[in-house]
């Protein structure tokens, strides 16, 4: 018997980004019985979950809340019921209200259950100015992946200067295209997988919303013992504040590069390729708000090796 968890996808983004058509193209790849759907609604009467019903047996609509609040225990039932159904789903969507930050779905997601977050899509429509306030910059900083839709509709020039915009509040995610309601380059799988990659240059930004992101940089390995120390106690002072935490890392001792990634408080460790004849470095970027930059330079910088 099969005990994995269900990976679950959130989808966010703001109302009428295009995320109810990329969804419905996406569960095109699969059987109609292999996947499950929840549509979080911020209104009373919702209407996604009646469009993708053609491409999905289960659908849950969650209506009259954000999932922060109000709906919080029927989002977590929903996903505990679709994940523990027979034979479960090969994967859960969960579409969030584009008036709603995503964060009460991506809490409802760190328990420990039988659903496992396994990335968060932001959708962001290119042929509109991009949103500048604290709900955009929030959905666009929780991304694995952010989906610049309506690109057809858009010129070369605003689209590198919409990936420069994106940049700022959020470097460490892929930056996907996508027309005609489907992704133009990569498929959704292909995506996920290559979500724990960095760029090999990130600069700190600071949002005039407060959104910032955060840089961190260290030539050469980390001690063991004094990073885990950092993480428990350094960077704890910052629970809640934190939005996204990527990073990898040259630990002393170990030979594999240390793969970061971190969801507001959870931290996932993976191990990712020998760093071989390939200088040892260390690059952590943090992405949230009240984040004390000195302080934490100074800090991550102590945790090198002697």
């Amino acid at each position: 018997m099969d005990d994995a968890p269900v990976p679950v996808t959130v989808v966010t983004g703001f109302l009428g980004a295009g995320k109810t058509t990329l969804l419905q193209q996406w569960l095109g790849a699969y059987a109609r019985d292999e996947v499950a759907v929840i549509v979080n609604e911020l209104g009373a009467v919702g209407i996604d979950a009646e469009m993708l019903a053609e491409r999905a047996r289960s659908i849950r609509e969650i209506t009259g809340g954000c999932a922060c609040c109000t709906t919080h225990g029927e989002l977590v039932r929903a996903l505990e019921v679709f994940a523990t159904s027979v034979p479960a789903p090969k994967r859960i969507f969960v579409e969030t209200s584009g008036a709603a930050s995503p964060a009460g779905v991506v809490r409802a997601l760190l328990r420990e259950g039988p659903a496992q977050l396994d990335g968060i899509v932001t959708v962001v429509d290119a042929s509109r100015p991009l949103p500048d306030d604290a709900l955009a910059s929030e959905q666009i900083g929780y991304a694995d992946v952010v989906v610049l839709s309506h690109v057809d509709r858009s010129s070369p020039e605003s689209i590198a200067e919409f990936s420069t915009a994106l940049a700022a509040r959020n470097p460490t995610a892929l930056v996907a295209h996508g027309e005609n309601g489907a992704l133009r380059e990569s498929s959704l799988d292909e995506l996920l997988a290559r979500r724990i990659e960095l760029p090999k240059e990130i600069a700190s930004s600071n949002h005039e919303d407060a959104i910032e992101s955060l840089a961190l940089r260290l030539d050469g390995e980390v001690d063991d013992d004094r990073f885990g120390d950092w993480v428990e106690q350094d960077l704890a002072r910052f629970s809640g504040r934190l939005l996204r935490i990527k990073g990898v890392l040259a630990v002393s001792g170990l030979e594999t590069r240390m793969i970061l990634q971190g969801v507001t408080d959870r931290l996932e460790v993976t191990f990712g390729a020998p760093f071989g004849d390939e200088p040892r470095a260390c690059r952590l970027v943090l992405i949230g708000f009240g984040l004390e930059r000195d302080v934490l330079a100074a800090s991550f910088a102590a945790t090198a090796a002697s």
